[in-house]
């Protein structure tokens, strides 16, 4: 036994190796096998073995001491746990033996997490499960959960978007409390459209797709006298009946948006208020937020106005039906709305012609329908081109967005869609690449919408391929949109300001700019959005698309799994040191190209430009490419390619390994 003394002595060598240890906080990120990573708040990364990851969860906030080789490699020993958000998980339950296990559905946590006896409810081995975490491994590695729901088993229809929903938890069921406030909004609809002025004389139809039910706009097209037209367009007003703070509205903070998953729809308000009270429906009178554009010959905007007033839309008109009539089909369209759709064409023909030159347009990109079967699988996938019709609705939505993002701007008031350009962390890059290429632009402020517009207009303008190279480039190094309480730049758009207002029973922040406009017509104050209300409403959206793009992957894997050896045309959307990101130009899948699996003839990777080069021939973003399904891992969602040319033809001839087993789809 250790005496006084050499107890002391034994602490005090303790409090001296820990004194003298680098320790610094950071957030543990996995990875897909057992070590993991910590981000460390310095920017560095280190190295956390498996017997360290198994003490932590993807996302905790540690701190940790740090130690570097002789290489410059940062590695990890745990400290203390900071903070962890990781309470919650979907997977499937294992039992081995006498042990009970939920392996986790989860990115980057390579683990089985033990479920005690009563922690298991009445689940059975090989069902999905949702848990919650009962004990932190941070102690001594050894994590437990508790059964929370049953979600299925894994031959149930439909199972892959019950399992992705409870994953991404995301909102399903509305609360009781919400429920009853929607019988209540039914019993006021009627005294609230008696306030209203009827303008349904103005002639407003609805153009969407044919399934369509919850239509929140209606448009409606008049010639000034003098040249050019008016632009009103009819939004559906959800804001008069469900005020903020009340359930609904809370519930429709909560879901941020409606979900459009494949083959099923999570409304943000409920259905009977998205598709029959406020949805826009022929020949029903409505309540709306008008708003009245004055669009120029030359597509230029004039002066704006909004009301809040009632309309009946006279007819529901598809995008295809529309598309034909202007492809010269008159018996396409009822006689009623043809003058107005004419006038609507050349109204978006002349906003497209003055967006082309004064702010950005995006570029068209085909949508792609998913079709499922019986048991909620892909039967097919069909590629749509956008048509003349989704051209014009959609000058028609930006003209009352840009509108209303102006006037909110004024009052310095609202919810706005902002994108602030290349990320700040990225602009040495930026700038180094303008220096080869465009030096003038290298010194500029590119986060100052007139410098940022000339050099995006330039580099679209040029077909050297250099050019459309770095504009390739550039545009992966730009920050996603986001939603601000204050005005700002929307350099996407190329627009000074933009504000969203056209789909308040889809969107929240459509929803809450509605408030902003009541409240500016009343002169009243409108209730702000405060930053952690902005962060989390931003977050629900980032969720929502989350679970939309994790759901596809699964399906698209299960999709793919009988076409292994089938030829697609692609075009690379990512080139990396690993290979290339490629997606198929008839489904819209991604899948990889992995080309560094030939350890004798590795790649040539320039990071800077991101060109591939790999047996002589060079490979870079948006370059046409044909690719053959290499292999499919519905279970890791993997989708493998190799590229189908002559070159790797006659490498696999001479006994070459394949390229593309392990291609992660990006």
């Amino acid at each position: 036994m250790l005496n006084a003394d050499a107890l002391k002595q034994l602490s005090k060598l303790k409090t001296d190796i820990r004194s003298n240890k680098d320790f610094v906080d950071g957030r543990v990120r996995g990875s897909n096998g057992k070590f993991g990573f910590v981000t460390l708040d310095d920017g560095r990364e280190a190295f956390l073995p498996p017997a360290e990851m198994e003490r932590v969860f993807p996302g905790d906030r540690v701190r940790a001491s740090v130690t570097e080789d002789d290489k410059g490699r940062l590695s990890a020993e745990l400290d203390q746990l900071l903070e962890s958000e990781f309470k919650f998980l979907v997977g499937t339950y294992v039992q081995r033996g006498q042990g009970h296990f939920i392996q986790p559905s989860h990115n980057n946590l390579d683990r089985w997490i033990f479920l005690p006896p009563r922690a298991r409810g009445k689940a059975r081995p090989g069902e999905y499960i949702a848990c919650v975490v009962s004990r932190h491994p941070f102690k001594d590695g050894k994590a437990q959960a508790r059964v929370e729901s049953v979600i299925g088993r894994p031959e149930t229809a439909g199972i892959e978007h019950a399992l992705v929903v409870a994953q991404h938890r995301l909102p399903e069921k509305f609360s009781d409390a919400a429920l009853k406030q929607v019988g209540e909004i039914q019993g006021k609809l009627d005294a609230l459209l008696a306030e209203r002025k009827d303008l349904s004389q103005l002639g407003f139809v609805t153009i969407d797709a044919e399934t369509t039910r919850d239509m929140d706009d209606a448009i409606a097209v008049s010639a000034r006298d003098g040249g050019g037209w008016t632009l009103h367009i009819a939004v559906a007003d959800p804001s008069s009946l469900i005020e903020s703070g009340s359930p609904l509205d809370r519930e429709a903070f909560a879901r941020a948006h409606s979900q459009y998953l494949p083959g099923e729809t999570l409304p943000m308000l409920p259905a009977d208020l998205c598709e029959n009270t406020f949805s826009l429906l022929a020949g029903q009178l409505r309540p709306v937020l008008l708003l009245q554009i004055e669009v120029n010959e030359d597509g230029s905007l004039g002066e704006s106005s909004f009301d809040f007033a009632a309309i009946r839309a006279q007819h529901k008109l598809s995008y295809d039906r529309v598309s034909r009539f202007i492809g010269g089909d008159q018996e396409a369209v009822p006689e009623e709305a043809r003058a107005g759709l004419r006038g609507l064409a050349l109204l978006s023909e002349a906003r497209s012609v003055f967006r082309a030159s004064h702010s950005l347009v995006m570029e068209d990109r085909p949508d792609y329908e998913i079709h499922l079967d019986e048991q909620r699988k892909i039967a097919r996938i069909e590629r749509q081109e956008r048509n003349v019709a989704q051209r014009m609705v959609e000058e028609a939505m930006l003209a009352g967005n840009i509108a209303v993002g102006t006037k909110l701007a004024e009052v310095q008031q609202g919810c706005f869609s902002v994108h602030l350009g290349f990320r700040e962390e990225r602009m040495g890059e930026v700038k180094s690449l303008l220096r080869e290429l465009l030096p003038q632009y290298a010194e500029q402020d590119l986060h100052q919408l007139p410098n940022y517009l000339a050099l995006v207009k330039q580099l679209e303008a040029s077909d050297a391929a250099e050019m459309r190279n770095l504009l390739a480039v550039l545009k992966r190094m730009l920050r996603p949109g986001q939603l601000d309480n204050q005005p700002g730049v929307h350099l996407g758009l190329g627009l000074a300001a933009y504000a969203t207002v056209t789909s308040p029973i889809r969107k929240y922040n459509d929803l809450h700019n509605h408030r902003v406009l009541r409240a500016a017509a009343e002169g009243a104050a409108a209730k702000t959005l405060t930053d952690e209300e902005i962060d989390t409403l931003q977050e629900n959206l980032v969720r929502g698309r989350q679970a939309n793009r994790a759901l596809e992957q699964w399906l698209y894997c299960q999709f793919l799994q009988d076409k292994v050896g089938r030829e697609f045309a692609g075009v690379i959307t990512l080139v990396n040191g690993a290979g290339l990101g490629v997606r198929l130009d008839e489904n819209g899948v991604d899948g990889f190209v992995r080309l560094n699996g030939n350890k004798k003839k590795q790649p040539e990777f320039d990071g800077k430009h991101l060109i591939l080069t790999h047996r002589g021939q060079e490979y870079q973003l948006d370059q046409p490419v044909k690719v053959k399904i290499a292999s499919v891992d519905v279970d890791r969602r993997r989708i493998a390619l190799n590229l189908v040319s002559e070159d790797s033809a006659a490498a696999q001839a001479a006994g070459e390994e394949p390229l593309a087993e392990t291609g992660k789809a990006q």
